[in-house]
């Protein structure tokens, strides 16, 4: 979702808010495709705080389904999102915690402000890596790729010793031999 920035920077003092739906967000991260499930929708404000600079102030909770990083079943996750940048427009420069601190920003381009892209750069900040579906997730057999949480299986799991796979290979070839 874009939103024009325009009536906004015409003078300052002027402020609007709009209700960005966010259900419908979905984003690569780490080679993962994350999907949004939040059905609130996300307030987020743009007010005018001095000549070619905005403020941009929003809170939600972003509810996403993501893969069990052993197991790979879907878990639903929370994440609160909270956002209070100031961005100095004509520079494309986000002031971070009102200090001289800059970082470029990605997500406004003219007077146009992508809204997802801004939403996503805050969400990714607060992802882990990886989420587990239970502390003692068993994840998935190497060998037959059975859930090991719903049932077992028969599979050697054993995992040989990496100093000693010289000796398995003479073996290997002595029992060819007999």
């Amino acid at each position: 979702m874009n939103i024009n920035l325009s009536d906004v920077l015409s003078s300052v003092g002027n402020s609007m808010d709009t209700e960005v739906n966010v259900s419908a967000l979905e984003a690569e991260y780490f080679s993962e495709k994350l999907k949004v499930s939040s059905k609130a929708p996300f307030i987020l404000n743009v007010a005018c705080v001095s000549k070619g600079v905005i403020e941009i102030t929003g809170e939600a909770v972003i509810k996403t389904v993501r893969p069990c990083g052993r197991c790979l079943t879907d878990v639903d996750c929370e994440y609160p999102v909270s956002i209070k940048c100031r961005v100095d427009v004509s520079k494309k420069e986000l002031y971070i915690d009102d200090t001289s601190e800059t970082d470029e920003i990605s997500y406004i381009e003219d007077c146009t402000l992508d809204v997802d892209g801004l939403i996503l750069d805050e969400l990714f900040t607060r992802l882990p890596m990886s989420v587990l579906c239970k502390e003692d997730c068993k994840g998935i057999c190497k060998v037959c790729g059975t859930n090991l949480n719903k049932s077992s299986c028969d599979c050697d799991q054993t995992v040989p010793d990496p100093r000693m796979a010289v000796f398995s290979d003479i073996f290997k070839d002595f029992n060819k031999e007999v």
